[in-house]
């Protein structure tokens, strides 16, 4: 049987969960395994990241065992899910991309984390 891709998550950042909470809602087909790094299960290195990169930016790891970090992330997310195909399209372009990442970067580096 084929991996679902997984997305590594920080589940004490409100903004975050939040954000997850509504993607598993709309995710209708079940195509992503969402994994939240303070859960129990979550083994050292999972999907062979360490702890603390996960922490810092969302991690996608694919069915092919390929790493997606940020924005990149979003987009595979976002192109599993019906409602967000315009937006992959968009940010595919480019100049979208790397704004889009630009404007990620800054919100991961300034947020609150918990540990």
């Amino acid at each position: 049987m084929k991996d679902k891709t997984k997305v590594f998550y920080d589940g004490n950042c409100k903004v975050c969960s939040k954000e997850i909470n509504f993607y598993k809602k709309i995710d209708k087909k079940k195509t992503i395994e969402w994994v939240n790094i303070h859960g129990p299960f979550l083994k050292p290195n999972a999907g062979g990241i360490k702890k603390k990169e996960l922490m810092r930016v969302l991690h996608l790891k694919t069915e092919d065992g390929k790493i997606l970090k940020g924005i990149d992330a979003f987009i595979k997310i976002w192109d599993n899910i019906k409602y967000f195909k315009i937006l992959v399209l968009i940010l595919k372009i480019y100049p979208f991309r790397k704004f889009a990442n630009y404007i990620y970067m800054i919100w991961a580096k300034n947020r609150k984390i918990k540990y």
